[in-house]
């Protein structure tokens, strides 16, 4: 705890140091929204990371809590949050730009879920969450206003569902502004049935009352959270905002209760009519601590896959470290290989250029023989040209020879 609260505090004092601020910076970080707390809903919290910390307040202690990519020491996580046990609030800081995650906090036996993502232009520094809201944030922008409808007054709503009939034969203004339908609409929970009855809208006070009945199916008493009722239909969710049950189904038994939605999880009018389309909800006890379970098992395989993430991340890296350096050797034997086959080429080349300048020496030199040689020829053909001129005249010597001897030897 140490460690992430001087993790936290240095974040926070990371702009005592800075320049001064403008107004519109000093409204910015110091942002509060203050939201009503409704089972199921998720929460969009803006996280801040450099300028300081974000601060989440309950209105009593905190049971549990249990975060996606958030973390207390900062390891393995985008998110660092700081919660001491027993503690109404908490606080929560980015280490990532443009980080995202998920909080899922067990408060008064009920699981509500924050969305969290870190951002520098609608951070909040803090987020109270309470029974009822109608508070403005720094922008000005309306937070979650509610209508103005006093639990008091949602209770007598529900009296008024239950006297419906008589009012309206008796005392038809009582009921004027109110829309009533009758279902006969069977919701299917395993262990037990719910009946959807009736529904009544109050135009007023934009609430819907729902009459149901709880079928028990089995021979054992099923307990329920009575302020766990719910209310669904197109895209919406709607949470109650005031009921009237006992909490207890006795087996092999049918109940009556009553519930009502009021308004939106984000303060506007629902403006919902009483036929609409409806699918109710409800979470026993059973159902809850299944539920719980479901986060926590859900809590630790996330650490379990994280864990896995974090050995494969390293068994790669390993493995790349590993492939790395084989091609740094591959790559030297290459370069040397790459050197002897240069140096073998070259000394090759050298050997061709030698024996290039050896051949066009012996080449010139058989050249001059060779045009010696034919100097000879011309002259050897000149002599046997002349040896043969010699020759003819010797033999017509010899011709005019004897013919003078035939002439003298004649007379």
């Amino acid at each position: 705890m140490k460690g992430q609260s001087i993790l936290l505090a240095a974040m926070l004092a990371g702009t005592l140091f800075a320049s001064e601020m403008t107004p519109d910076e000093i409204k910015r970080q110091n942002q509060y929204v203050e939201y009503r707390l409704m089972q199921g809903e998720i929460y969009r919290i803006c996280v801040k990371m450099n300028d300081g910390v974000t601060t989440v307040q309950f209105p009593s202690a905190i049971t549990e809590i249990a975060g996606k990519n958030v973390s207390a020491d900062g390891k393995g996580a985008d998110f660092l949050i700081q919660a001491h046990p027993g503690s109404s609030y908490f606080n929560v800081a980015a280490i990532r730009q443009g980080a995202s995650g998920t909080l899922t906090i067990t408060y008064n036996r009920k699981l509500y879920i924050l969305y969290l993502v870190q951002s520098d232009h609608e951070a909040f520094a803090s987020v109270v969450f309470g029974q009822s809201s109608n508070r403005k944030n720094l922008s000005g922008a309306d937070a979650t206003a509610t209508p103005k409808v006093s639990p008091g007054r949602l209770v007598s709503l529900i009296d008024l569902t239950k006297k419906y009939d008589v009012l309206a034969e008796n005392h038809p203004d009582t009921v004027a502004d109110c829309e009533r339908v009758h279902f006969q609409n069977r919701y299917r929970f395993g262990k037990f049935d719910m009946h959807l009855l009736e529904a009544v809208r109050f135009e007023a006070e934009d609430t819907v009352i729902f009459h149901v009945l709880l079928e028990n199916l089995t021979d054992e008493e099923i307990a329920y959270d009575k302020h766990s009722f719910s209310a669904h239909t197109g895209n919406g969710i709607y949470y109650m905002s005031v009921s009237d049950a006992s909490g207890l189904m006795p087996p092999k038994s049918k109940t009556h209760a009553w519930f009502g939605i009021t308004s939106t999880s984000e303060g506007g009018r629902n403006n919902l009519k009483a036929d609409n389309d409806w699918l109710l909800s409800l979470t026993t006890k059973e159902m809850h601590t299944s539920l719980l379970q479901s986060v926590e098992a859900q809590a630790k395989a996330e650490e379990k896959r994280m864990k896995d993430e974090a050995e494969e991340t390293e068994r790669m890296r390993r493995k790349l470290q590993r492939q790395q350096t084989d091609l740094d050797e591959k790559k030297a034997d290459f370069a040397r290989e790459t050197e002897k086959i240069r140096a073998q080429l070259q000394s090759e080349l050298d050997s061709f250029r030698q024996e290039k300048a050896e051949f066009q020496k012996k080449l010139e030199s058989e050249e001059a023989e060779l045009r010696e040689e034919k100097k000879r020829l011309q002259e050897s053909e000149g002599i046997m040209q002349t040896a043969e001129i010699l020759r003819k005249m010797r033999e017509e010597t010899r011709e005019s020879i004897k013919a003078m001897r035939e002439r003298s030897e004649s007379k």
